[in-house]
């Protein structure tokens, strides 16, 4: 009993080191953007039919945001060289607050997409400065389990974001719901400029002839394991809407769809500090390969699914795979970043990572347009084995103990 309890207390101080070093510069503020950044995922399309816009209008909206995401990958990573990973975060804040409320302030659609450009391009430099400063912060025999950590807070602020803002909206409409999301993001402006270390950032040129090098010096890992993690992305964001789709396609109704939705995540969910203590214990193949291999077997049977019952199977199975896959792509990417050019590398492989989640929607809708919704799922699936293998093959293992 004695040696129970002593376990028991090292496994509570081994958790302790772990997180507390980072539970106010990192983990509070992520779930406060979180939650707020979610929330605009929702309201923006549903904010654009309310002032009169059309389908297109608001599908155009989200788009543009998905566009200053991409847009400001690369540069957001030379910026964090330049003036530092905290200070990268501090201005991405600062570009998101700004956004959130531009929404309230006008109700042209031209507007609105503008500020959406803003909002995506806050997005990607506060993900961007996050993933650098943990690969300064953070050892690599504890950065899966806090990677994890990040990624599980984000999944369930995807179910907690929608569901604040629809409930304000409906009490207290559009507005105040932005408003909501401006605040929580200006108390994560606080707590990051306060608890977050500042380290002294190294000043380069920044230069376009200095992207074409990174690509050049780093060709075999951004032709390896970056196009690995481009295919999980492409995956896990097709999933997201094949699962919608094949529903409709074998006769469900949104709300027996929203269950099986909820169900999928839930399971996910669960599993994400699982994931982080495989990464961290027997490395981060261990969760890289079955994972993507299962993914894709999911969405290959996806395609005969033919009911409620076969279509839940396979959504737990995919949720399963989300799950265990939970956080490695950032952890492979800071893992894989050289010390000398850490931020610059880190923009160019969460180029290739929004690329990939761009381009499954994409994918989904040019299929679809020519052939039944089971041949657009086979081929994600496809393209998911080939990422699985990929990372079997030629990708080396990432891990290393500290002494």
């Amino acid at each position: 009993m004695y040696h129970a309890h002593r376990s028991h207390e090292n496994t509570r101080l081994n958790t302790e080191r772990i997180h507390r070093p980072v539970m106010l510069s990192v983990y509070l503020p992520g779930v406060l953007l979180g939650v707020s950044s979610q929330a605009i995922l929702i309201l923006l399309p549903l904010y654009v039919l309310d002032v009169g816009g059309s389908l297109a209008a608001a599908s155009a909206a989200v788009g543009f945001r998905g566009l200053g995401m991409m847009a400001l990958d690369i540069p957001a990573g030379f910026l964090a060289a330049r003036i530092g990973d905290k200070g990268v975060m501090l201005l991405a804040i600062v570009l998101l607050s700004f956004a959130q409320f531009g929404f309230t302030m006008t109700q042209d659609i031209t507007l609105l997409c503008l500020i959406a450009f803003i909002n995506g391009a806050g997005a990607s430099s506060f993900l961007l400065g996050r993933m650098s400063y943990i690969t300064e912060a953070c050892a690599p025999d504890i950065r899966g389990r806090v990677i994890a950590m990040l990624a599980g807070t984000l999944r369930a602020s995807a179910l907690a974001g929608p569901l604040a803002a629809a409930l304000i909206v409906e009490i207290a409409g559009y507005k105040t719901a932005f408003y909501a999301a401006t605040g929580a993001s200006l108390v994560a402006l606080v707590m990051t400029a306060m608890f977050a270390k500042h380290e002294r950032p190294v000043v380069r040129d920044l230069k376009l002839r200095t992207v074409v090098n990174l690509c050049i010096e780093y060709h075999r890992i951004f032709s390896t394991a970056g196009i690995a993690a481009l295919a999980f992305m492409l995956m896990r964001s097709a999933r997201t809407v094949l699962i919608p789709l094949i529903g409709t396609a074998v006769g469900l109704d949104v709300g027996t769809i929203g269950l099986i939705v909820a169900i999928s995540a839930s399971v996910d969910i669960a599993l994400f500090y699982p994931a982080g203590l495989i990464m961290d214990k027997y490395g981060r193949r261990a969760t890289a390969v079955p994972s993507s291999a299962l993914m894709a077997l999911s969405l290959a049977t996806m395609a005969l699914a033919s009911g409620f019952y076969s279509l839940l199977t396979v959504a737990i199975l995919a949720g399963i795979a989300n799950g265990l896959s939970t956080g490695i792509v950032m952890t492979l990417g800071t893992d894989l970043a050289p010390a000398k050019r850490r931020s610059e590398f880190l923009g160019l492989w969460r180029l290739l990572t929004d690329c990939g989640s761009t381009t499954g929607p994409m994918a989904i809708g040019i299929v679809v347009a020519v052939a039944p919704i089971g041949v657009a799922s086979l081929t994600v699936a496809g393209i998911g084995a080939f990422g699985s293998y990929i990372v079997y093959h030629f990708v080396e293992e990432t891990l290393t103990k500290q002494s």
